[in-house]
């Protein structure tokens, strides 16, 4: 569903050149809960960024569902990412002057055909707001925008939803309650989930976990690994790291 192959992103400065990421490959297959975690300034965010399309890498590749995104104009990455993407930010990023269900249907009536609205409702209900459909962002709690956020990631039912620090601003029982929503999606759907957390309880619930340092990969518990040469590449435990 997403591989990056060898990319970079560095800043430059003058005649200094700030290294962000200094070589990431890798693969997630369809389906799989990937948590990345790492220090502040490791690059994680970059990351993220990078494969969902919100920016693009100095060098190297990223490959979204057989679609390679890194050298796409933008009006054909915007494309890609409405239909393929959910995005969840840690800041909710609603609209303030849109309710909540005016919030949810905006990605439905960008980027499809039809009338999305029985869907927007019936997400909502799924996520604990029927009652608050019709709620501004001002009137909700931060957790209640936190749902509405993940709402919207459903409503085109992308095959990959991405989150950044998703309970990052929640209490705890509200993050567990946002969790729970992602991962029974996961679960349930099939969808690919690539979630940025800082917080060990979160990236224990994950298949995989990928640490960045430096902006480097330092653990992975699912490597891949190029075999033969003309062979597909594979998706590996490393059990050197698991003793």
């Amino acid at each position: 569903m997403i591989e990056v192959r060898n990319a970079k992103k560095w800043i430059q400065n003058g005649t200094r050149r700030v290294e962000i990421l200094k070589g990431i490959s890798l693969v997630i297959p369809a389906g799989q809960f990937v948590a990345i975690v790492g220090a502040s300034g490791s690059g994680k965010s970059t990351l993220l960024g990078l494969l969902a399309g919100l920016d693009t890498p100095s060098s190297g590749e990223i490959w979204l569902d057989g679609v390679p995104i890194h050298n796409l104009a933008e009006a054909e990455l915007a494309t890609v990412r409405g239909r393929k993407i959910g995005f969840v930010f840690q800041s909710y990023q609603l609209i303030a002057t849109l309710t909540a269900l005016e919030n949810v249907l905006l990605p439905y009536e960008l980027n499809v055909e039809g009338s999305g609205l029985k869907l927007a409702r019936q997400l909502l209900d799924e996520v604990g707001l029927g009652e608050r459909m019709d709620h501004y962002p001002v009137q909700l709690s931060g957790g209640e925008q936190q749902r509405v956020a993940l709402a919207r990631a459903f409503v085109v039912e992308p095959p990959i939803v991405m989150a950044d620090e998703p309970t990052g601003n929640l209490d705890s029982a509200n993050g567990r309650l946002v969790l729970d929503l992602l991962l029974e999606r996961n679960k349930r759907i099939g969808t690919t989930l690539v979630l940025v957390t800082h917080d060990p309880e979160v990236a224990s619930r994950a298949d995989r976990k990928i640490v960045l340092k430096d902006g480097m990969v330092v653990e992975d518990t699912l490597p891949f690994v190029e075999v033969a040469a003309g062979a597909s590449e594979v998706l590996v435990r490393n059990e050197e790291s698991n003793g």
